[in-house]
């Protein structure tokens, strides 16, 4: 087995503990993207994330993938992209050279490999953060960013997308959405939240995906509590966006990454 699928089962297998409240059954999936090959490994469809094993990982090419992207982007989703995608995702094999199909959710991850431009990308179903996505509200409580940390770790501005299903229909949402956020603030969104769905983060390597998730979930019940207790005062967006990009929070998330996934 790859490096890569060995420090993804680690991540897979952290998101997945219970206690962690990100991932029960077969919920959430990972990926990573080996750049020199232009291929990424995710997560095979029905895998539980708390007890995946190192084969339980299959690759894909990422142009594939990147042309359905493109094509329902200038065309709408369709049926017959729908199949070709259905297609690539159940011919998919492990390191071993297992068929295996894809997760469902596997163009989430091209977006973040494509148009994001990141290797690590982790996708889980926090309760708290699935609670203010499915809220009438949703998309106001995540206008902003709650304490500085959260501006550090996950970005200044969050973004959130509303429902869609998963399959072509949420990765073209997902890539719509990004690309648009780039357009509109000139960088990568830190998280995205899908509405009545999940949780996306990203990194440099595992460490880094994994800490922006946790940062996310202290948000998320940050703005729960908040809200009971009579609703949310954002950080100024000013002062979000410049306590994100100072040189010593850039450089402390730059060392957080480099940390053990298990510290």
């Amino acid at each position: 087995m790859t490096n890569l699928a060995k420090d993804l089962t680690e991540l897979s297998r952290k998101a997945g503990e219970p206690a962690a409240d990100l991932t029960i059954q077969a919920e959430g999936n990972a990926a990573v993207f080996d750049r020199e090959n232009s291929k990424f490994l995710v997560k095979a469809s029905g895998v539980i994330m708390g007890n995946a094993k190192e084969d339980d990982w299959v690759w894909l090419e990422l142009g594939s993938c990147v042309e359905i992207l493109e094509d329902a982007r200038k065309n709408g989703s369709s049926e017959k992209l729908t199949t070709a995608l259905n297609e690539i995702l159940a011919s998919s094999k492990n390191s071993d050279g297992q068929v295996r199909k894809a997760s469902i959710e596997t163009l989430v991850h091209v977006v973040a490999f494509h148009a994001m431009e990141v290797d690590w990308s982790l996708h889980t179903h926090p309760t708290p953060v699935v609670a203010l996505a499915a809220s009438k509200d949703g998309a106001k409580h995540y206008s902003g960013t709650v304490f500085p940390d959260e501006a550090v770790m996950c970005g200044p501005v969050p973004l959130f997308l509303p429902f869609a299903n998963p399959g072509l229909d949420l990765g073209l949402g997902v890539y719509l959405g990004v690309l648009e956020y780039q357009q509109k603030h000139g960088r990568n969104p830190g998280q995205i939240i899908l509405g009545n769905h999940g949780l996306c983060t990203f990194g440099v390597g595992a460490r880094d995906a994994y800490g922006a998730t946790e940062i996310a979930v202290k948000a998320a019940k940050i703005r729960l509590g908040a809200l009971s207790a009579g609703g949310i005062s954002f950080v100024p967006n000013d002062a979000a966006e410049a306590i994100a990009f100072r040189p010593d929070e850039i450089l402390r998330k730059r060392l957080l990454a480099r940390e053990a996934l298990n510290k």
